[in-house]
């Protein structure tokens, strides 16, 4: 039996990160923690931590609402209250305060026994327990969900009488507890506007409902079968509630804003500074108030934000409902204007213009932008005469019946109120 004892204290301190799949069976676990009773506990400072964590346990059941014939207290998975309790409440101190007590009258445990204390308290000491300061309270309790907070602390009176004295084991048989309301649910820890919350209940008859904290009126779930489905369509903190014909669980879960679907096309799209674009929002947001760092003509209408980018770096948007509640909130990286690449139209062979040209057409662009850059101006020399370096404005270079080589020296392009300058060597021949 004090094997067992030992695994399951092994297993309550491994499940900080578990996800709340593993949370729900803490309940099984936090009662066979406490079966273990206590002959005696002779060290003056390991008997006060003994009972002031007791203490603080019945301080802490009083707080989550326990009732003691069905084992249960309100939103288990939460973490509101152990936050308060432990860390604004100032009750974490008092334990950590009395632990340090028990380390420095080590000596008066024994060598055993002080061994022990080291080896179970390892963990602990690595993470602040011993120091000055908030880090083992933070380490401990923070944002640890009420039903794992209670595992905890009846982890840490177990590890108190292991030290402290004698065990002896209760027999007695396991009691008869209502069965579960919740089998399996999805997106309960975690939700963006957009996700639905799945619940799969044990029987078809539990009524599962939802709704924002401060609200009184309950929005019941779309059920088929044991599955009930809920979309929500605000961001904030929700309450849920499971309600069988002798029982009643209650959760609840938040709300964050939505995001850029980025499994999709945009995943891949790059933005540049003075160039229209479009981000397609991919949720159920359809409409509603904009603000962008880099447009404030911005617009948000069919899931689509539509906007032109007046700066480079971080460019961030959110999209605000009714009550100025925020729907989506994320962010895009816009790019500089891009050095433009040239090409010459017609070309053959990538060097030959065919016999009987009239002019050198050319055009400057970029893979990445939809618009095409201004050419300005161009430098060249038609190689055959004595014509030497010739400017050409704009885009086009004539010919007035030349024939042979061509060497264009430097472009000048325009995007905007960017402009560029691109020292180019091109060689072109005009057939004869």
């Amino acid at each position: 039996m004090l094997i067992s004892v030992l695994y399951l204290l092994f297993i309550s301190t491994s499940v900080i990160n578990i996800p709340i799949e593993w949370l729900r069976i803490n309940k099984y676990v936090a009662p066979l923690l406490s079966e273990a009773n206590i002959v005696s506990i002779d060290h003056k400072e390991l008997f006060t931590v003994y009972q002031l964590v007791e203490q603080i346990k019945e301080e802490f059941y009083t707080k989550l609402g326990y009732d003691e014939t069905t084992g249960k207290y309100r939103e288990p998975y939460g973490y509101s209250i152990t936050d308060n309790f432990f860390i604004t409440n100032e009750r974490g101190i008092l334990l950590q305060d009395a632990l340090k007590q028990v380390h420095i009258h080590l000596d008066e445990l024994g060598e055993e026994k002080a061994e022990l204390f080291n080896s179970l308290f390892e963990a602990d000491i690595e993470n602040g327990l011993l120091q000055e300061g908030p880090n083992w309270i933070s380490w401990k309790f923070k944002h640890v969900p009420a039903v794992m907070a209670e595992t905890l602390l009846n982890e840490l009176i177990l590890r108190v009488r292991l030290i402290g004295g004698d065990l002896e084991f209760n027999n007695s048989q396991p009691s008869t507890e209502v069965p579960g309301l919740v089998k399996f649910a999805t997106n309960l820890d975690s939700m963006v506007l957009g996700d639905t919350l799945t619940i799969v209940t044990a029987s078809q008859d539990i009524v599962v409902e939802a709704r924002m904290r401060q609200e009184e009126n309950w929005q019941r779930f779309i059920q088929d079968s044991l599955k009930h489905y809920f979309v929500p369509l605000l961001t904030g903190t929700y309450e849920l509630r499971l309600v069988s014909e002798n029982s009643e669980e209650q959760f609840s879960f938040t709300v964050l804003p939505g995001r850029i679907n980025r499994r999709r096309v945009e995943a891949f799209l790059s933005y540049f500074e003075g160039q229209p674009a479009i981000v397609s929002i991919g949720t159920i947001i359809s409409d509603g108030s904009v603000s962008c760092s880099c447009d404030e003509e911005a617009i948000f209408r069919n899931q689509q934000l539509k906007f032109t980018p007046n700066n480079t770096g971080w460019c961030s948007f959110e999209v605000r409902g009714g009550n100025n509640i925020i729907l989506l909130k994320d962010s895009v990286y816009v790019h500089s204007t891009p050095q433009p690449l040239v090409k010459i139209k017609g070309l053959l062979d990538d060097e030959r213009l065919p016999k009987g040209t009239q002019m050198v057409a050319l055009e400057a662009f970029h893979p990445a932008r939809k618009s095409t850059y201004d050419i300005q101006q161009i430098i060249y020399e038609k190689l055959m005469g004595s014509g030497g370096e010739q400017k050409a404005i704009g885009a086009n270079i004539e010919l007035n019946g030349y024939e042979g080589p061509i060497w264009i020296k430097n472009i000048k392009t325009a995007f905007g109120d960017h402009t560029f300058e691109t020292e180019v060597n091109f060689l072109i021949i005009i057939e004869a």
